[in-house]
């Protein structure tokens, strides 16, 4: 069985210039353990695709599945504690608080938890050595580059062990050498059983992936599961 379906997932916005369908009907099924790329220009449906996936903006039709959960049928409520169990999120942006340090930008998903200080700063402690920065936790996001930015927010997202991360162009704002560092640390994750859906408009990216959507006016254009190239991680 599927660990992610999407049964004729739609979502249109409603302008005052009249209607926008961002996402035509769409189907899939996704793998536990995928590496999903989601690919298209600008206006194609990626980032739509990526919020409904998200449990974070009801679809206009259709339902979609996580796990055997049909997440539009929870309450708000019960979908903001599904997203906290099951969903990390990495975005361009970093979204890190300038003052708090790494470690303390890593205990934020557990903040609503039970879990004691000393047991969130050893999870925080955990997900930083995950991506390799054991030794900038007490760092502000202004002493640190780009890249480990961007990993604190990867350390952020697997701080609560969700089953699925969805990354929403995590190289955007790199140069291509970190940009190369930060794909080897997703597929190195991967690799690890995590299943990773990320949209990207880089197309070095794309030989990461085990998977690739192609999206296009609001829908489906190509669904590619066997890129001929899938690199190894290094380091």
């Amino acid at each position: 069985m599927s660990f992610i379906t999407l049964n004729n997932l739609s979502k249109t916005y409603h302008t005052e210039a009249g209607e926008v369908r961002a996402l035509k009907p769409t189907g899939l099924e996704i793998a536990e353990g995928s590496f999903l790329g989601i690919v298209g220009p600008s206006g194609s449906g990626k980032s739509t695709l990526l919020t409904l996936l998200g449990g974070l903006a009801k679809p206009s039709a259709g339902s979609l599945l996580i796990d055997g959960i049909d997440v539009y049928r929870m309450n708000e409520e019960k979908r903001a504690d599904f997203r906290r169990e099951y969903i990390g999120f990495v975005f361009q942006a970093y979204n890190l608080i300038p003052y708090l340090t790494a470690e303390e930008n890593v205990m934020l998903p557990l903040a609503v938890t039970s879990m004691s200080s000393r047991k969130q700063r050893q999870a925080a402690l955990t997900a930083l050595q995950r991506v390799g920065l054991a030794n900038r936790v007490g760092h502000l996001p202004n002493q640190l580059s780009g890249g480990e930015q961007e990993r604190v927010a990867i350390a952020r997202a697997l701080v609560n062990n969700p089953p699925m991360i969805l990354a929403d162009e995590p190289t955007g704002s790199l140069d291509s050498s970190t940009s190369a560092e930060i794909m080897d640390l997703f597929q190195e994750l991967n690799h690890e059983g995590q299943t990773i859906l990320m949209v990207t408009h880089n197309v070095e990216n794309r030989k990461y992936f085990d998977r690739v959507v192609s999206l296009r006016d609001g829908c489906v254009d190509v669904d590619e599961p066997k890129p001929t190239v899938k690199v190894a991680a290094t380091g």
